[in-house]
């Protein structure tokens, strides 16, 4: 268990984590947030594990510098690359992922045993969902579709209107028709959606947020978590710092600070002043 008075570090590699982060902000918003977003090297849903990885454990590195008192990696594919070797590093700080909390909720809410899952390409090609489902409920059947257009449509704050309706029908649509009765969003980009997703979907399938099943199993990795009060939310990127508070804005009117800038130098993360 962590000790209390020190900021949790929520990381992905753009603005998708978000979603997370505005669901522990509801569960605990006594406590000190401090998002971290690798915009530099967005999205990471594209590259090969074992990049992501090494980018991952670059900014695990500077967040460890930040005496967190945990470390969630609000990104489905970093959580594939690299949750293992994070948490060999990462000492007495827990490192949790998304992936495992949006399984066993999935394997929960199911009737049918058939689950659906949307994902990036590279947590699409890890098998973590597939494997996972199959391990917590061995009579599960799991049809798996990587939807990189989504991730797109919401980094650059594009989650209502006619195209992204559009997108998020077109990624939906095979899974419903092979009857799956719930279906994981496996990229924290897309509940930035769910509005549309609760549209297309309707009542044919529950839809499942990793993050906010993630959000909702903290206190098993931290002690003490404040329900009461009021807390900071800090932003830190790699990118662009405007760009991420004009998109952050769209997606979360909340954040209205603008983001402090970190860099990579000689493949660590250090912080600009």
């Amino acid at each position: 268990m962590a000790r209390a008075g020190r900021p949790i570090v929520v990381f992905d590699s753009g603005e998708g984590g978000l979603t997370l982060l505005k669901q522990a902000w509801a569960l605990y918003p006594g406590e000190d947030y401090i998002y971290i977003c690798d915009t530099e090297h967005f999205p990471y849903g594209q590259r090969p594990l074992v990049q992501v990885r090494t980018f991952f454990l670059g900014v695990l590195t500077y967040a460890l510098t930040l005496d967190p008192k945990a470390v969630i990696i609000a990104c489905n594919t970093a959580t594939a690359a690299a949750l293992d070797a994070a948490r060999a590093v990462s000492g007495d700080v827990p490192v949790v992922g998304v992936v495992e909390p949006g399984i066993l909720a999935a394997v929960r809410v199911t009737h049918n045993r058939r689950i659906g899952v949307l994902t990036t390409v590279a947590t699409h090609r890890s098998g973590i969902y597939q494997n996972g489902l199959r391990a917590a409920e061995a009579r599960a059947v799991v049809w798996q579709r990587p939807c990189p257009l989504l991730v797109v449509l919401a980094e650059n704050g594009r989650v209502t209107g006619p195209e992204s309706r559009a997108a998020v029908a077109h990624c939906v649509q095979g899974l419903l028709a092979e009857d799956v009765d719930t279906l994981i969003l496996g990229c924290t980009h897309f509940p930035h959606m769910q509005a549309i997703f609760a549209e297309v979907v309707g009542d044919r399938a529950h839809l499942i947020d990793p993050g906010l099943e993630t959000a909702k199993i903290l206190p098993h990795y931290v002690v003490g978590l404040q329900r009461e009060g009021l807390g900071t939310v800090s932003l830190l990127t790699t990118g662009q710092p405007e760009r991420v508070l004009r998109v952050g804005r769209q997606l979360w009117e909340h954040i209205v600070m603008r983001p402090g800038q970190l860099a990579w130098e000689d493949g660590e993360v250090v912080r600009r002043r």
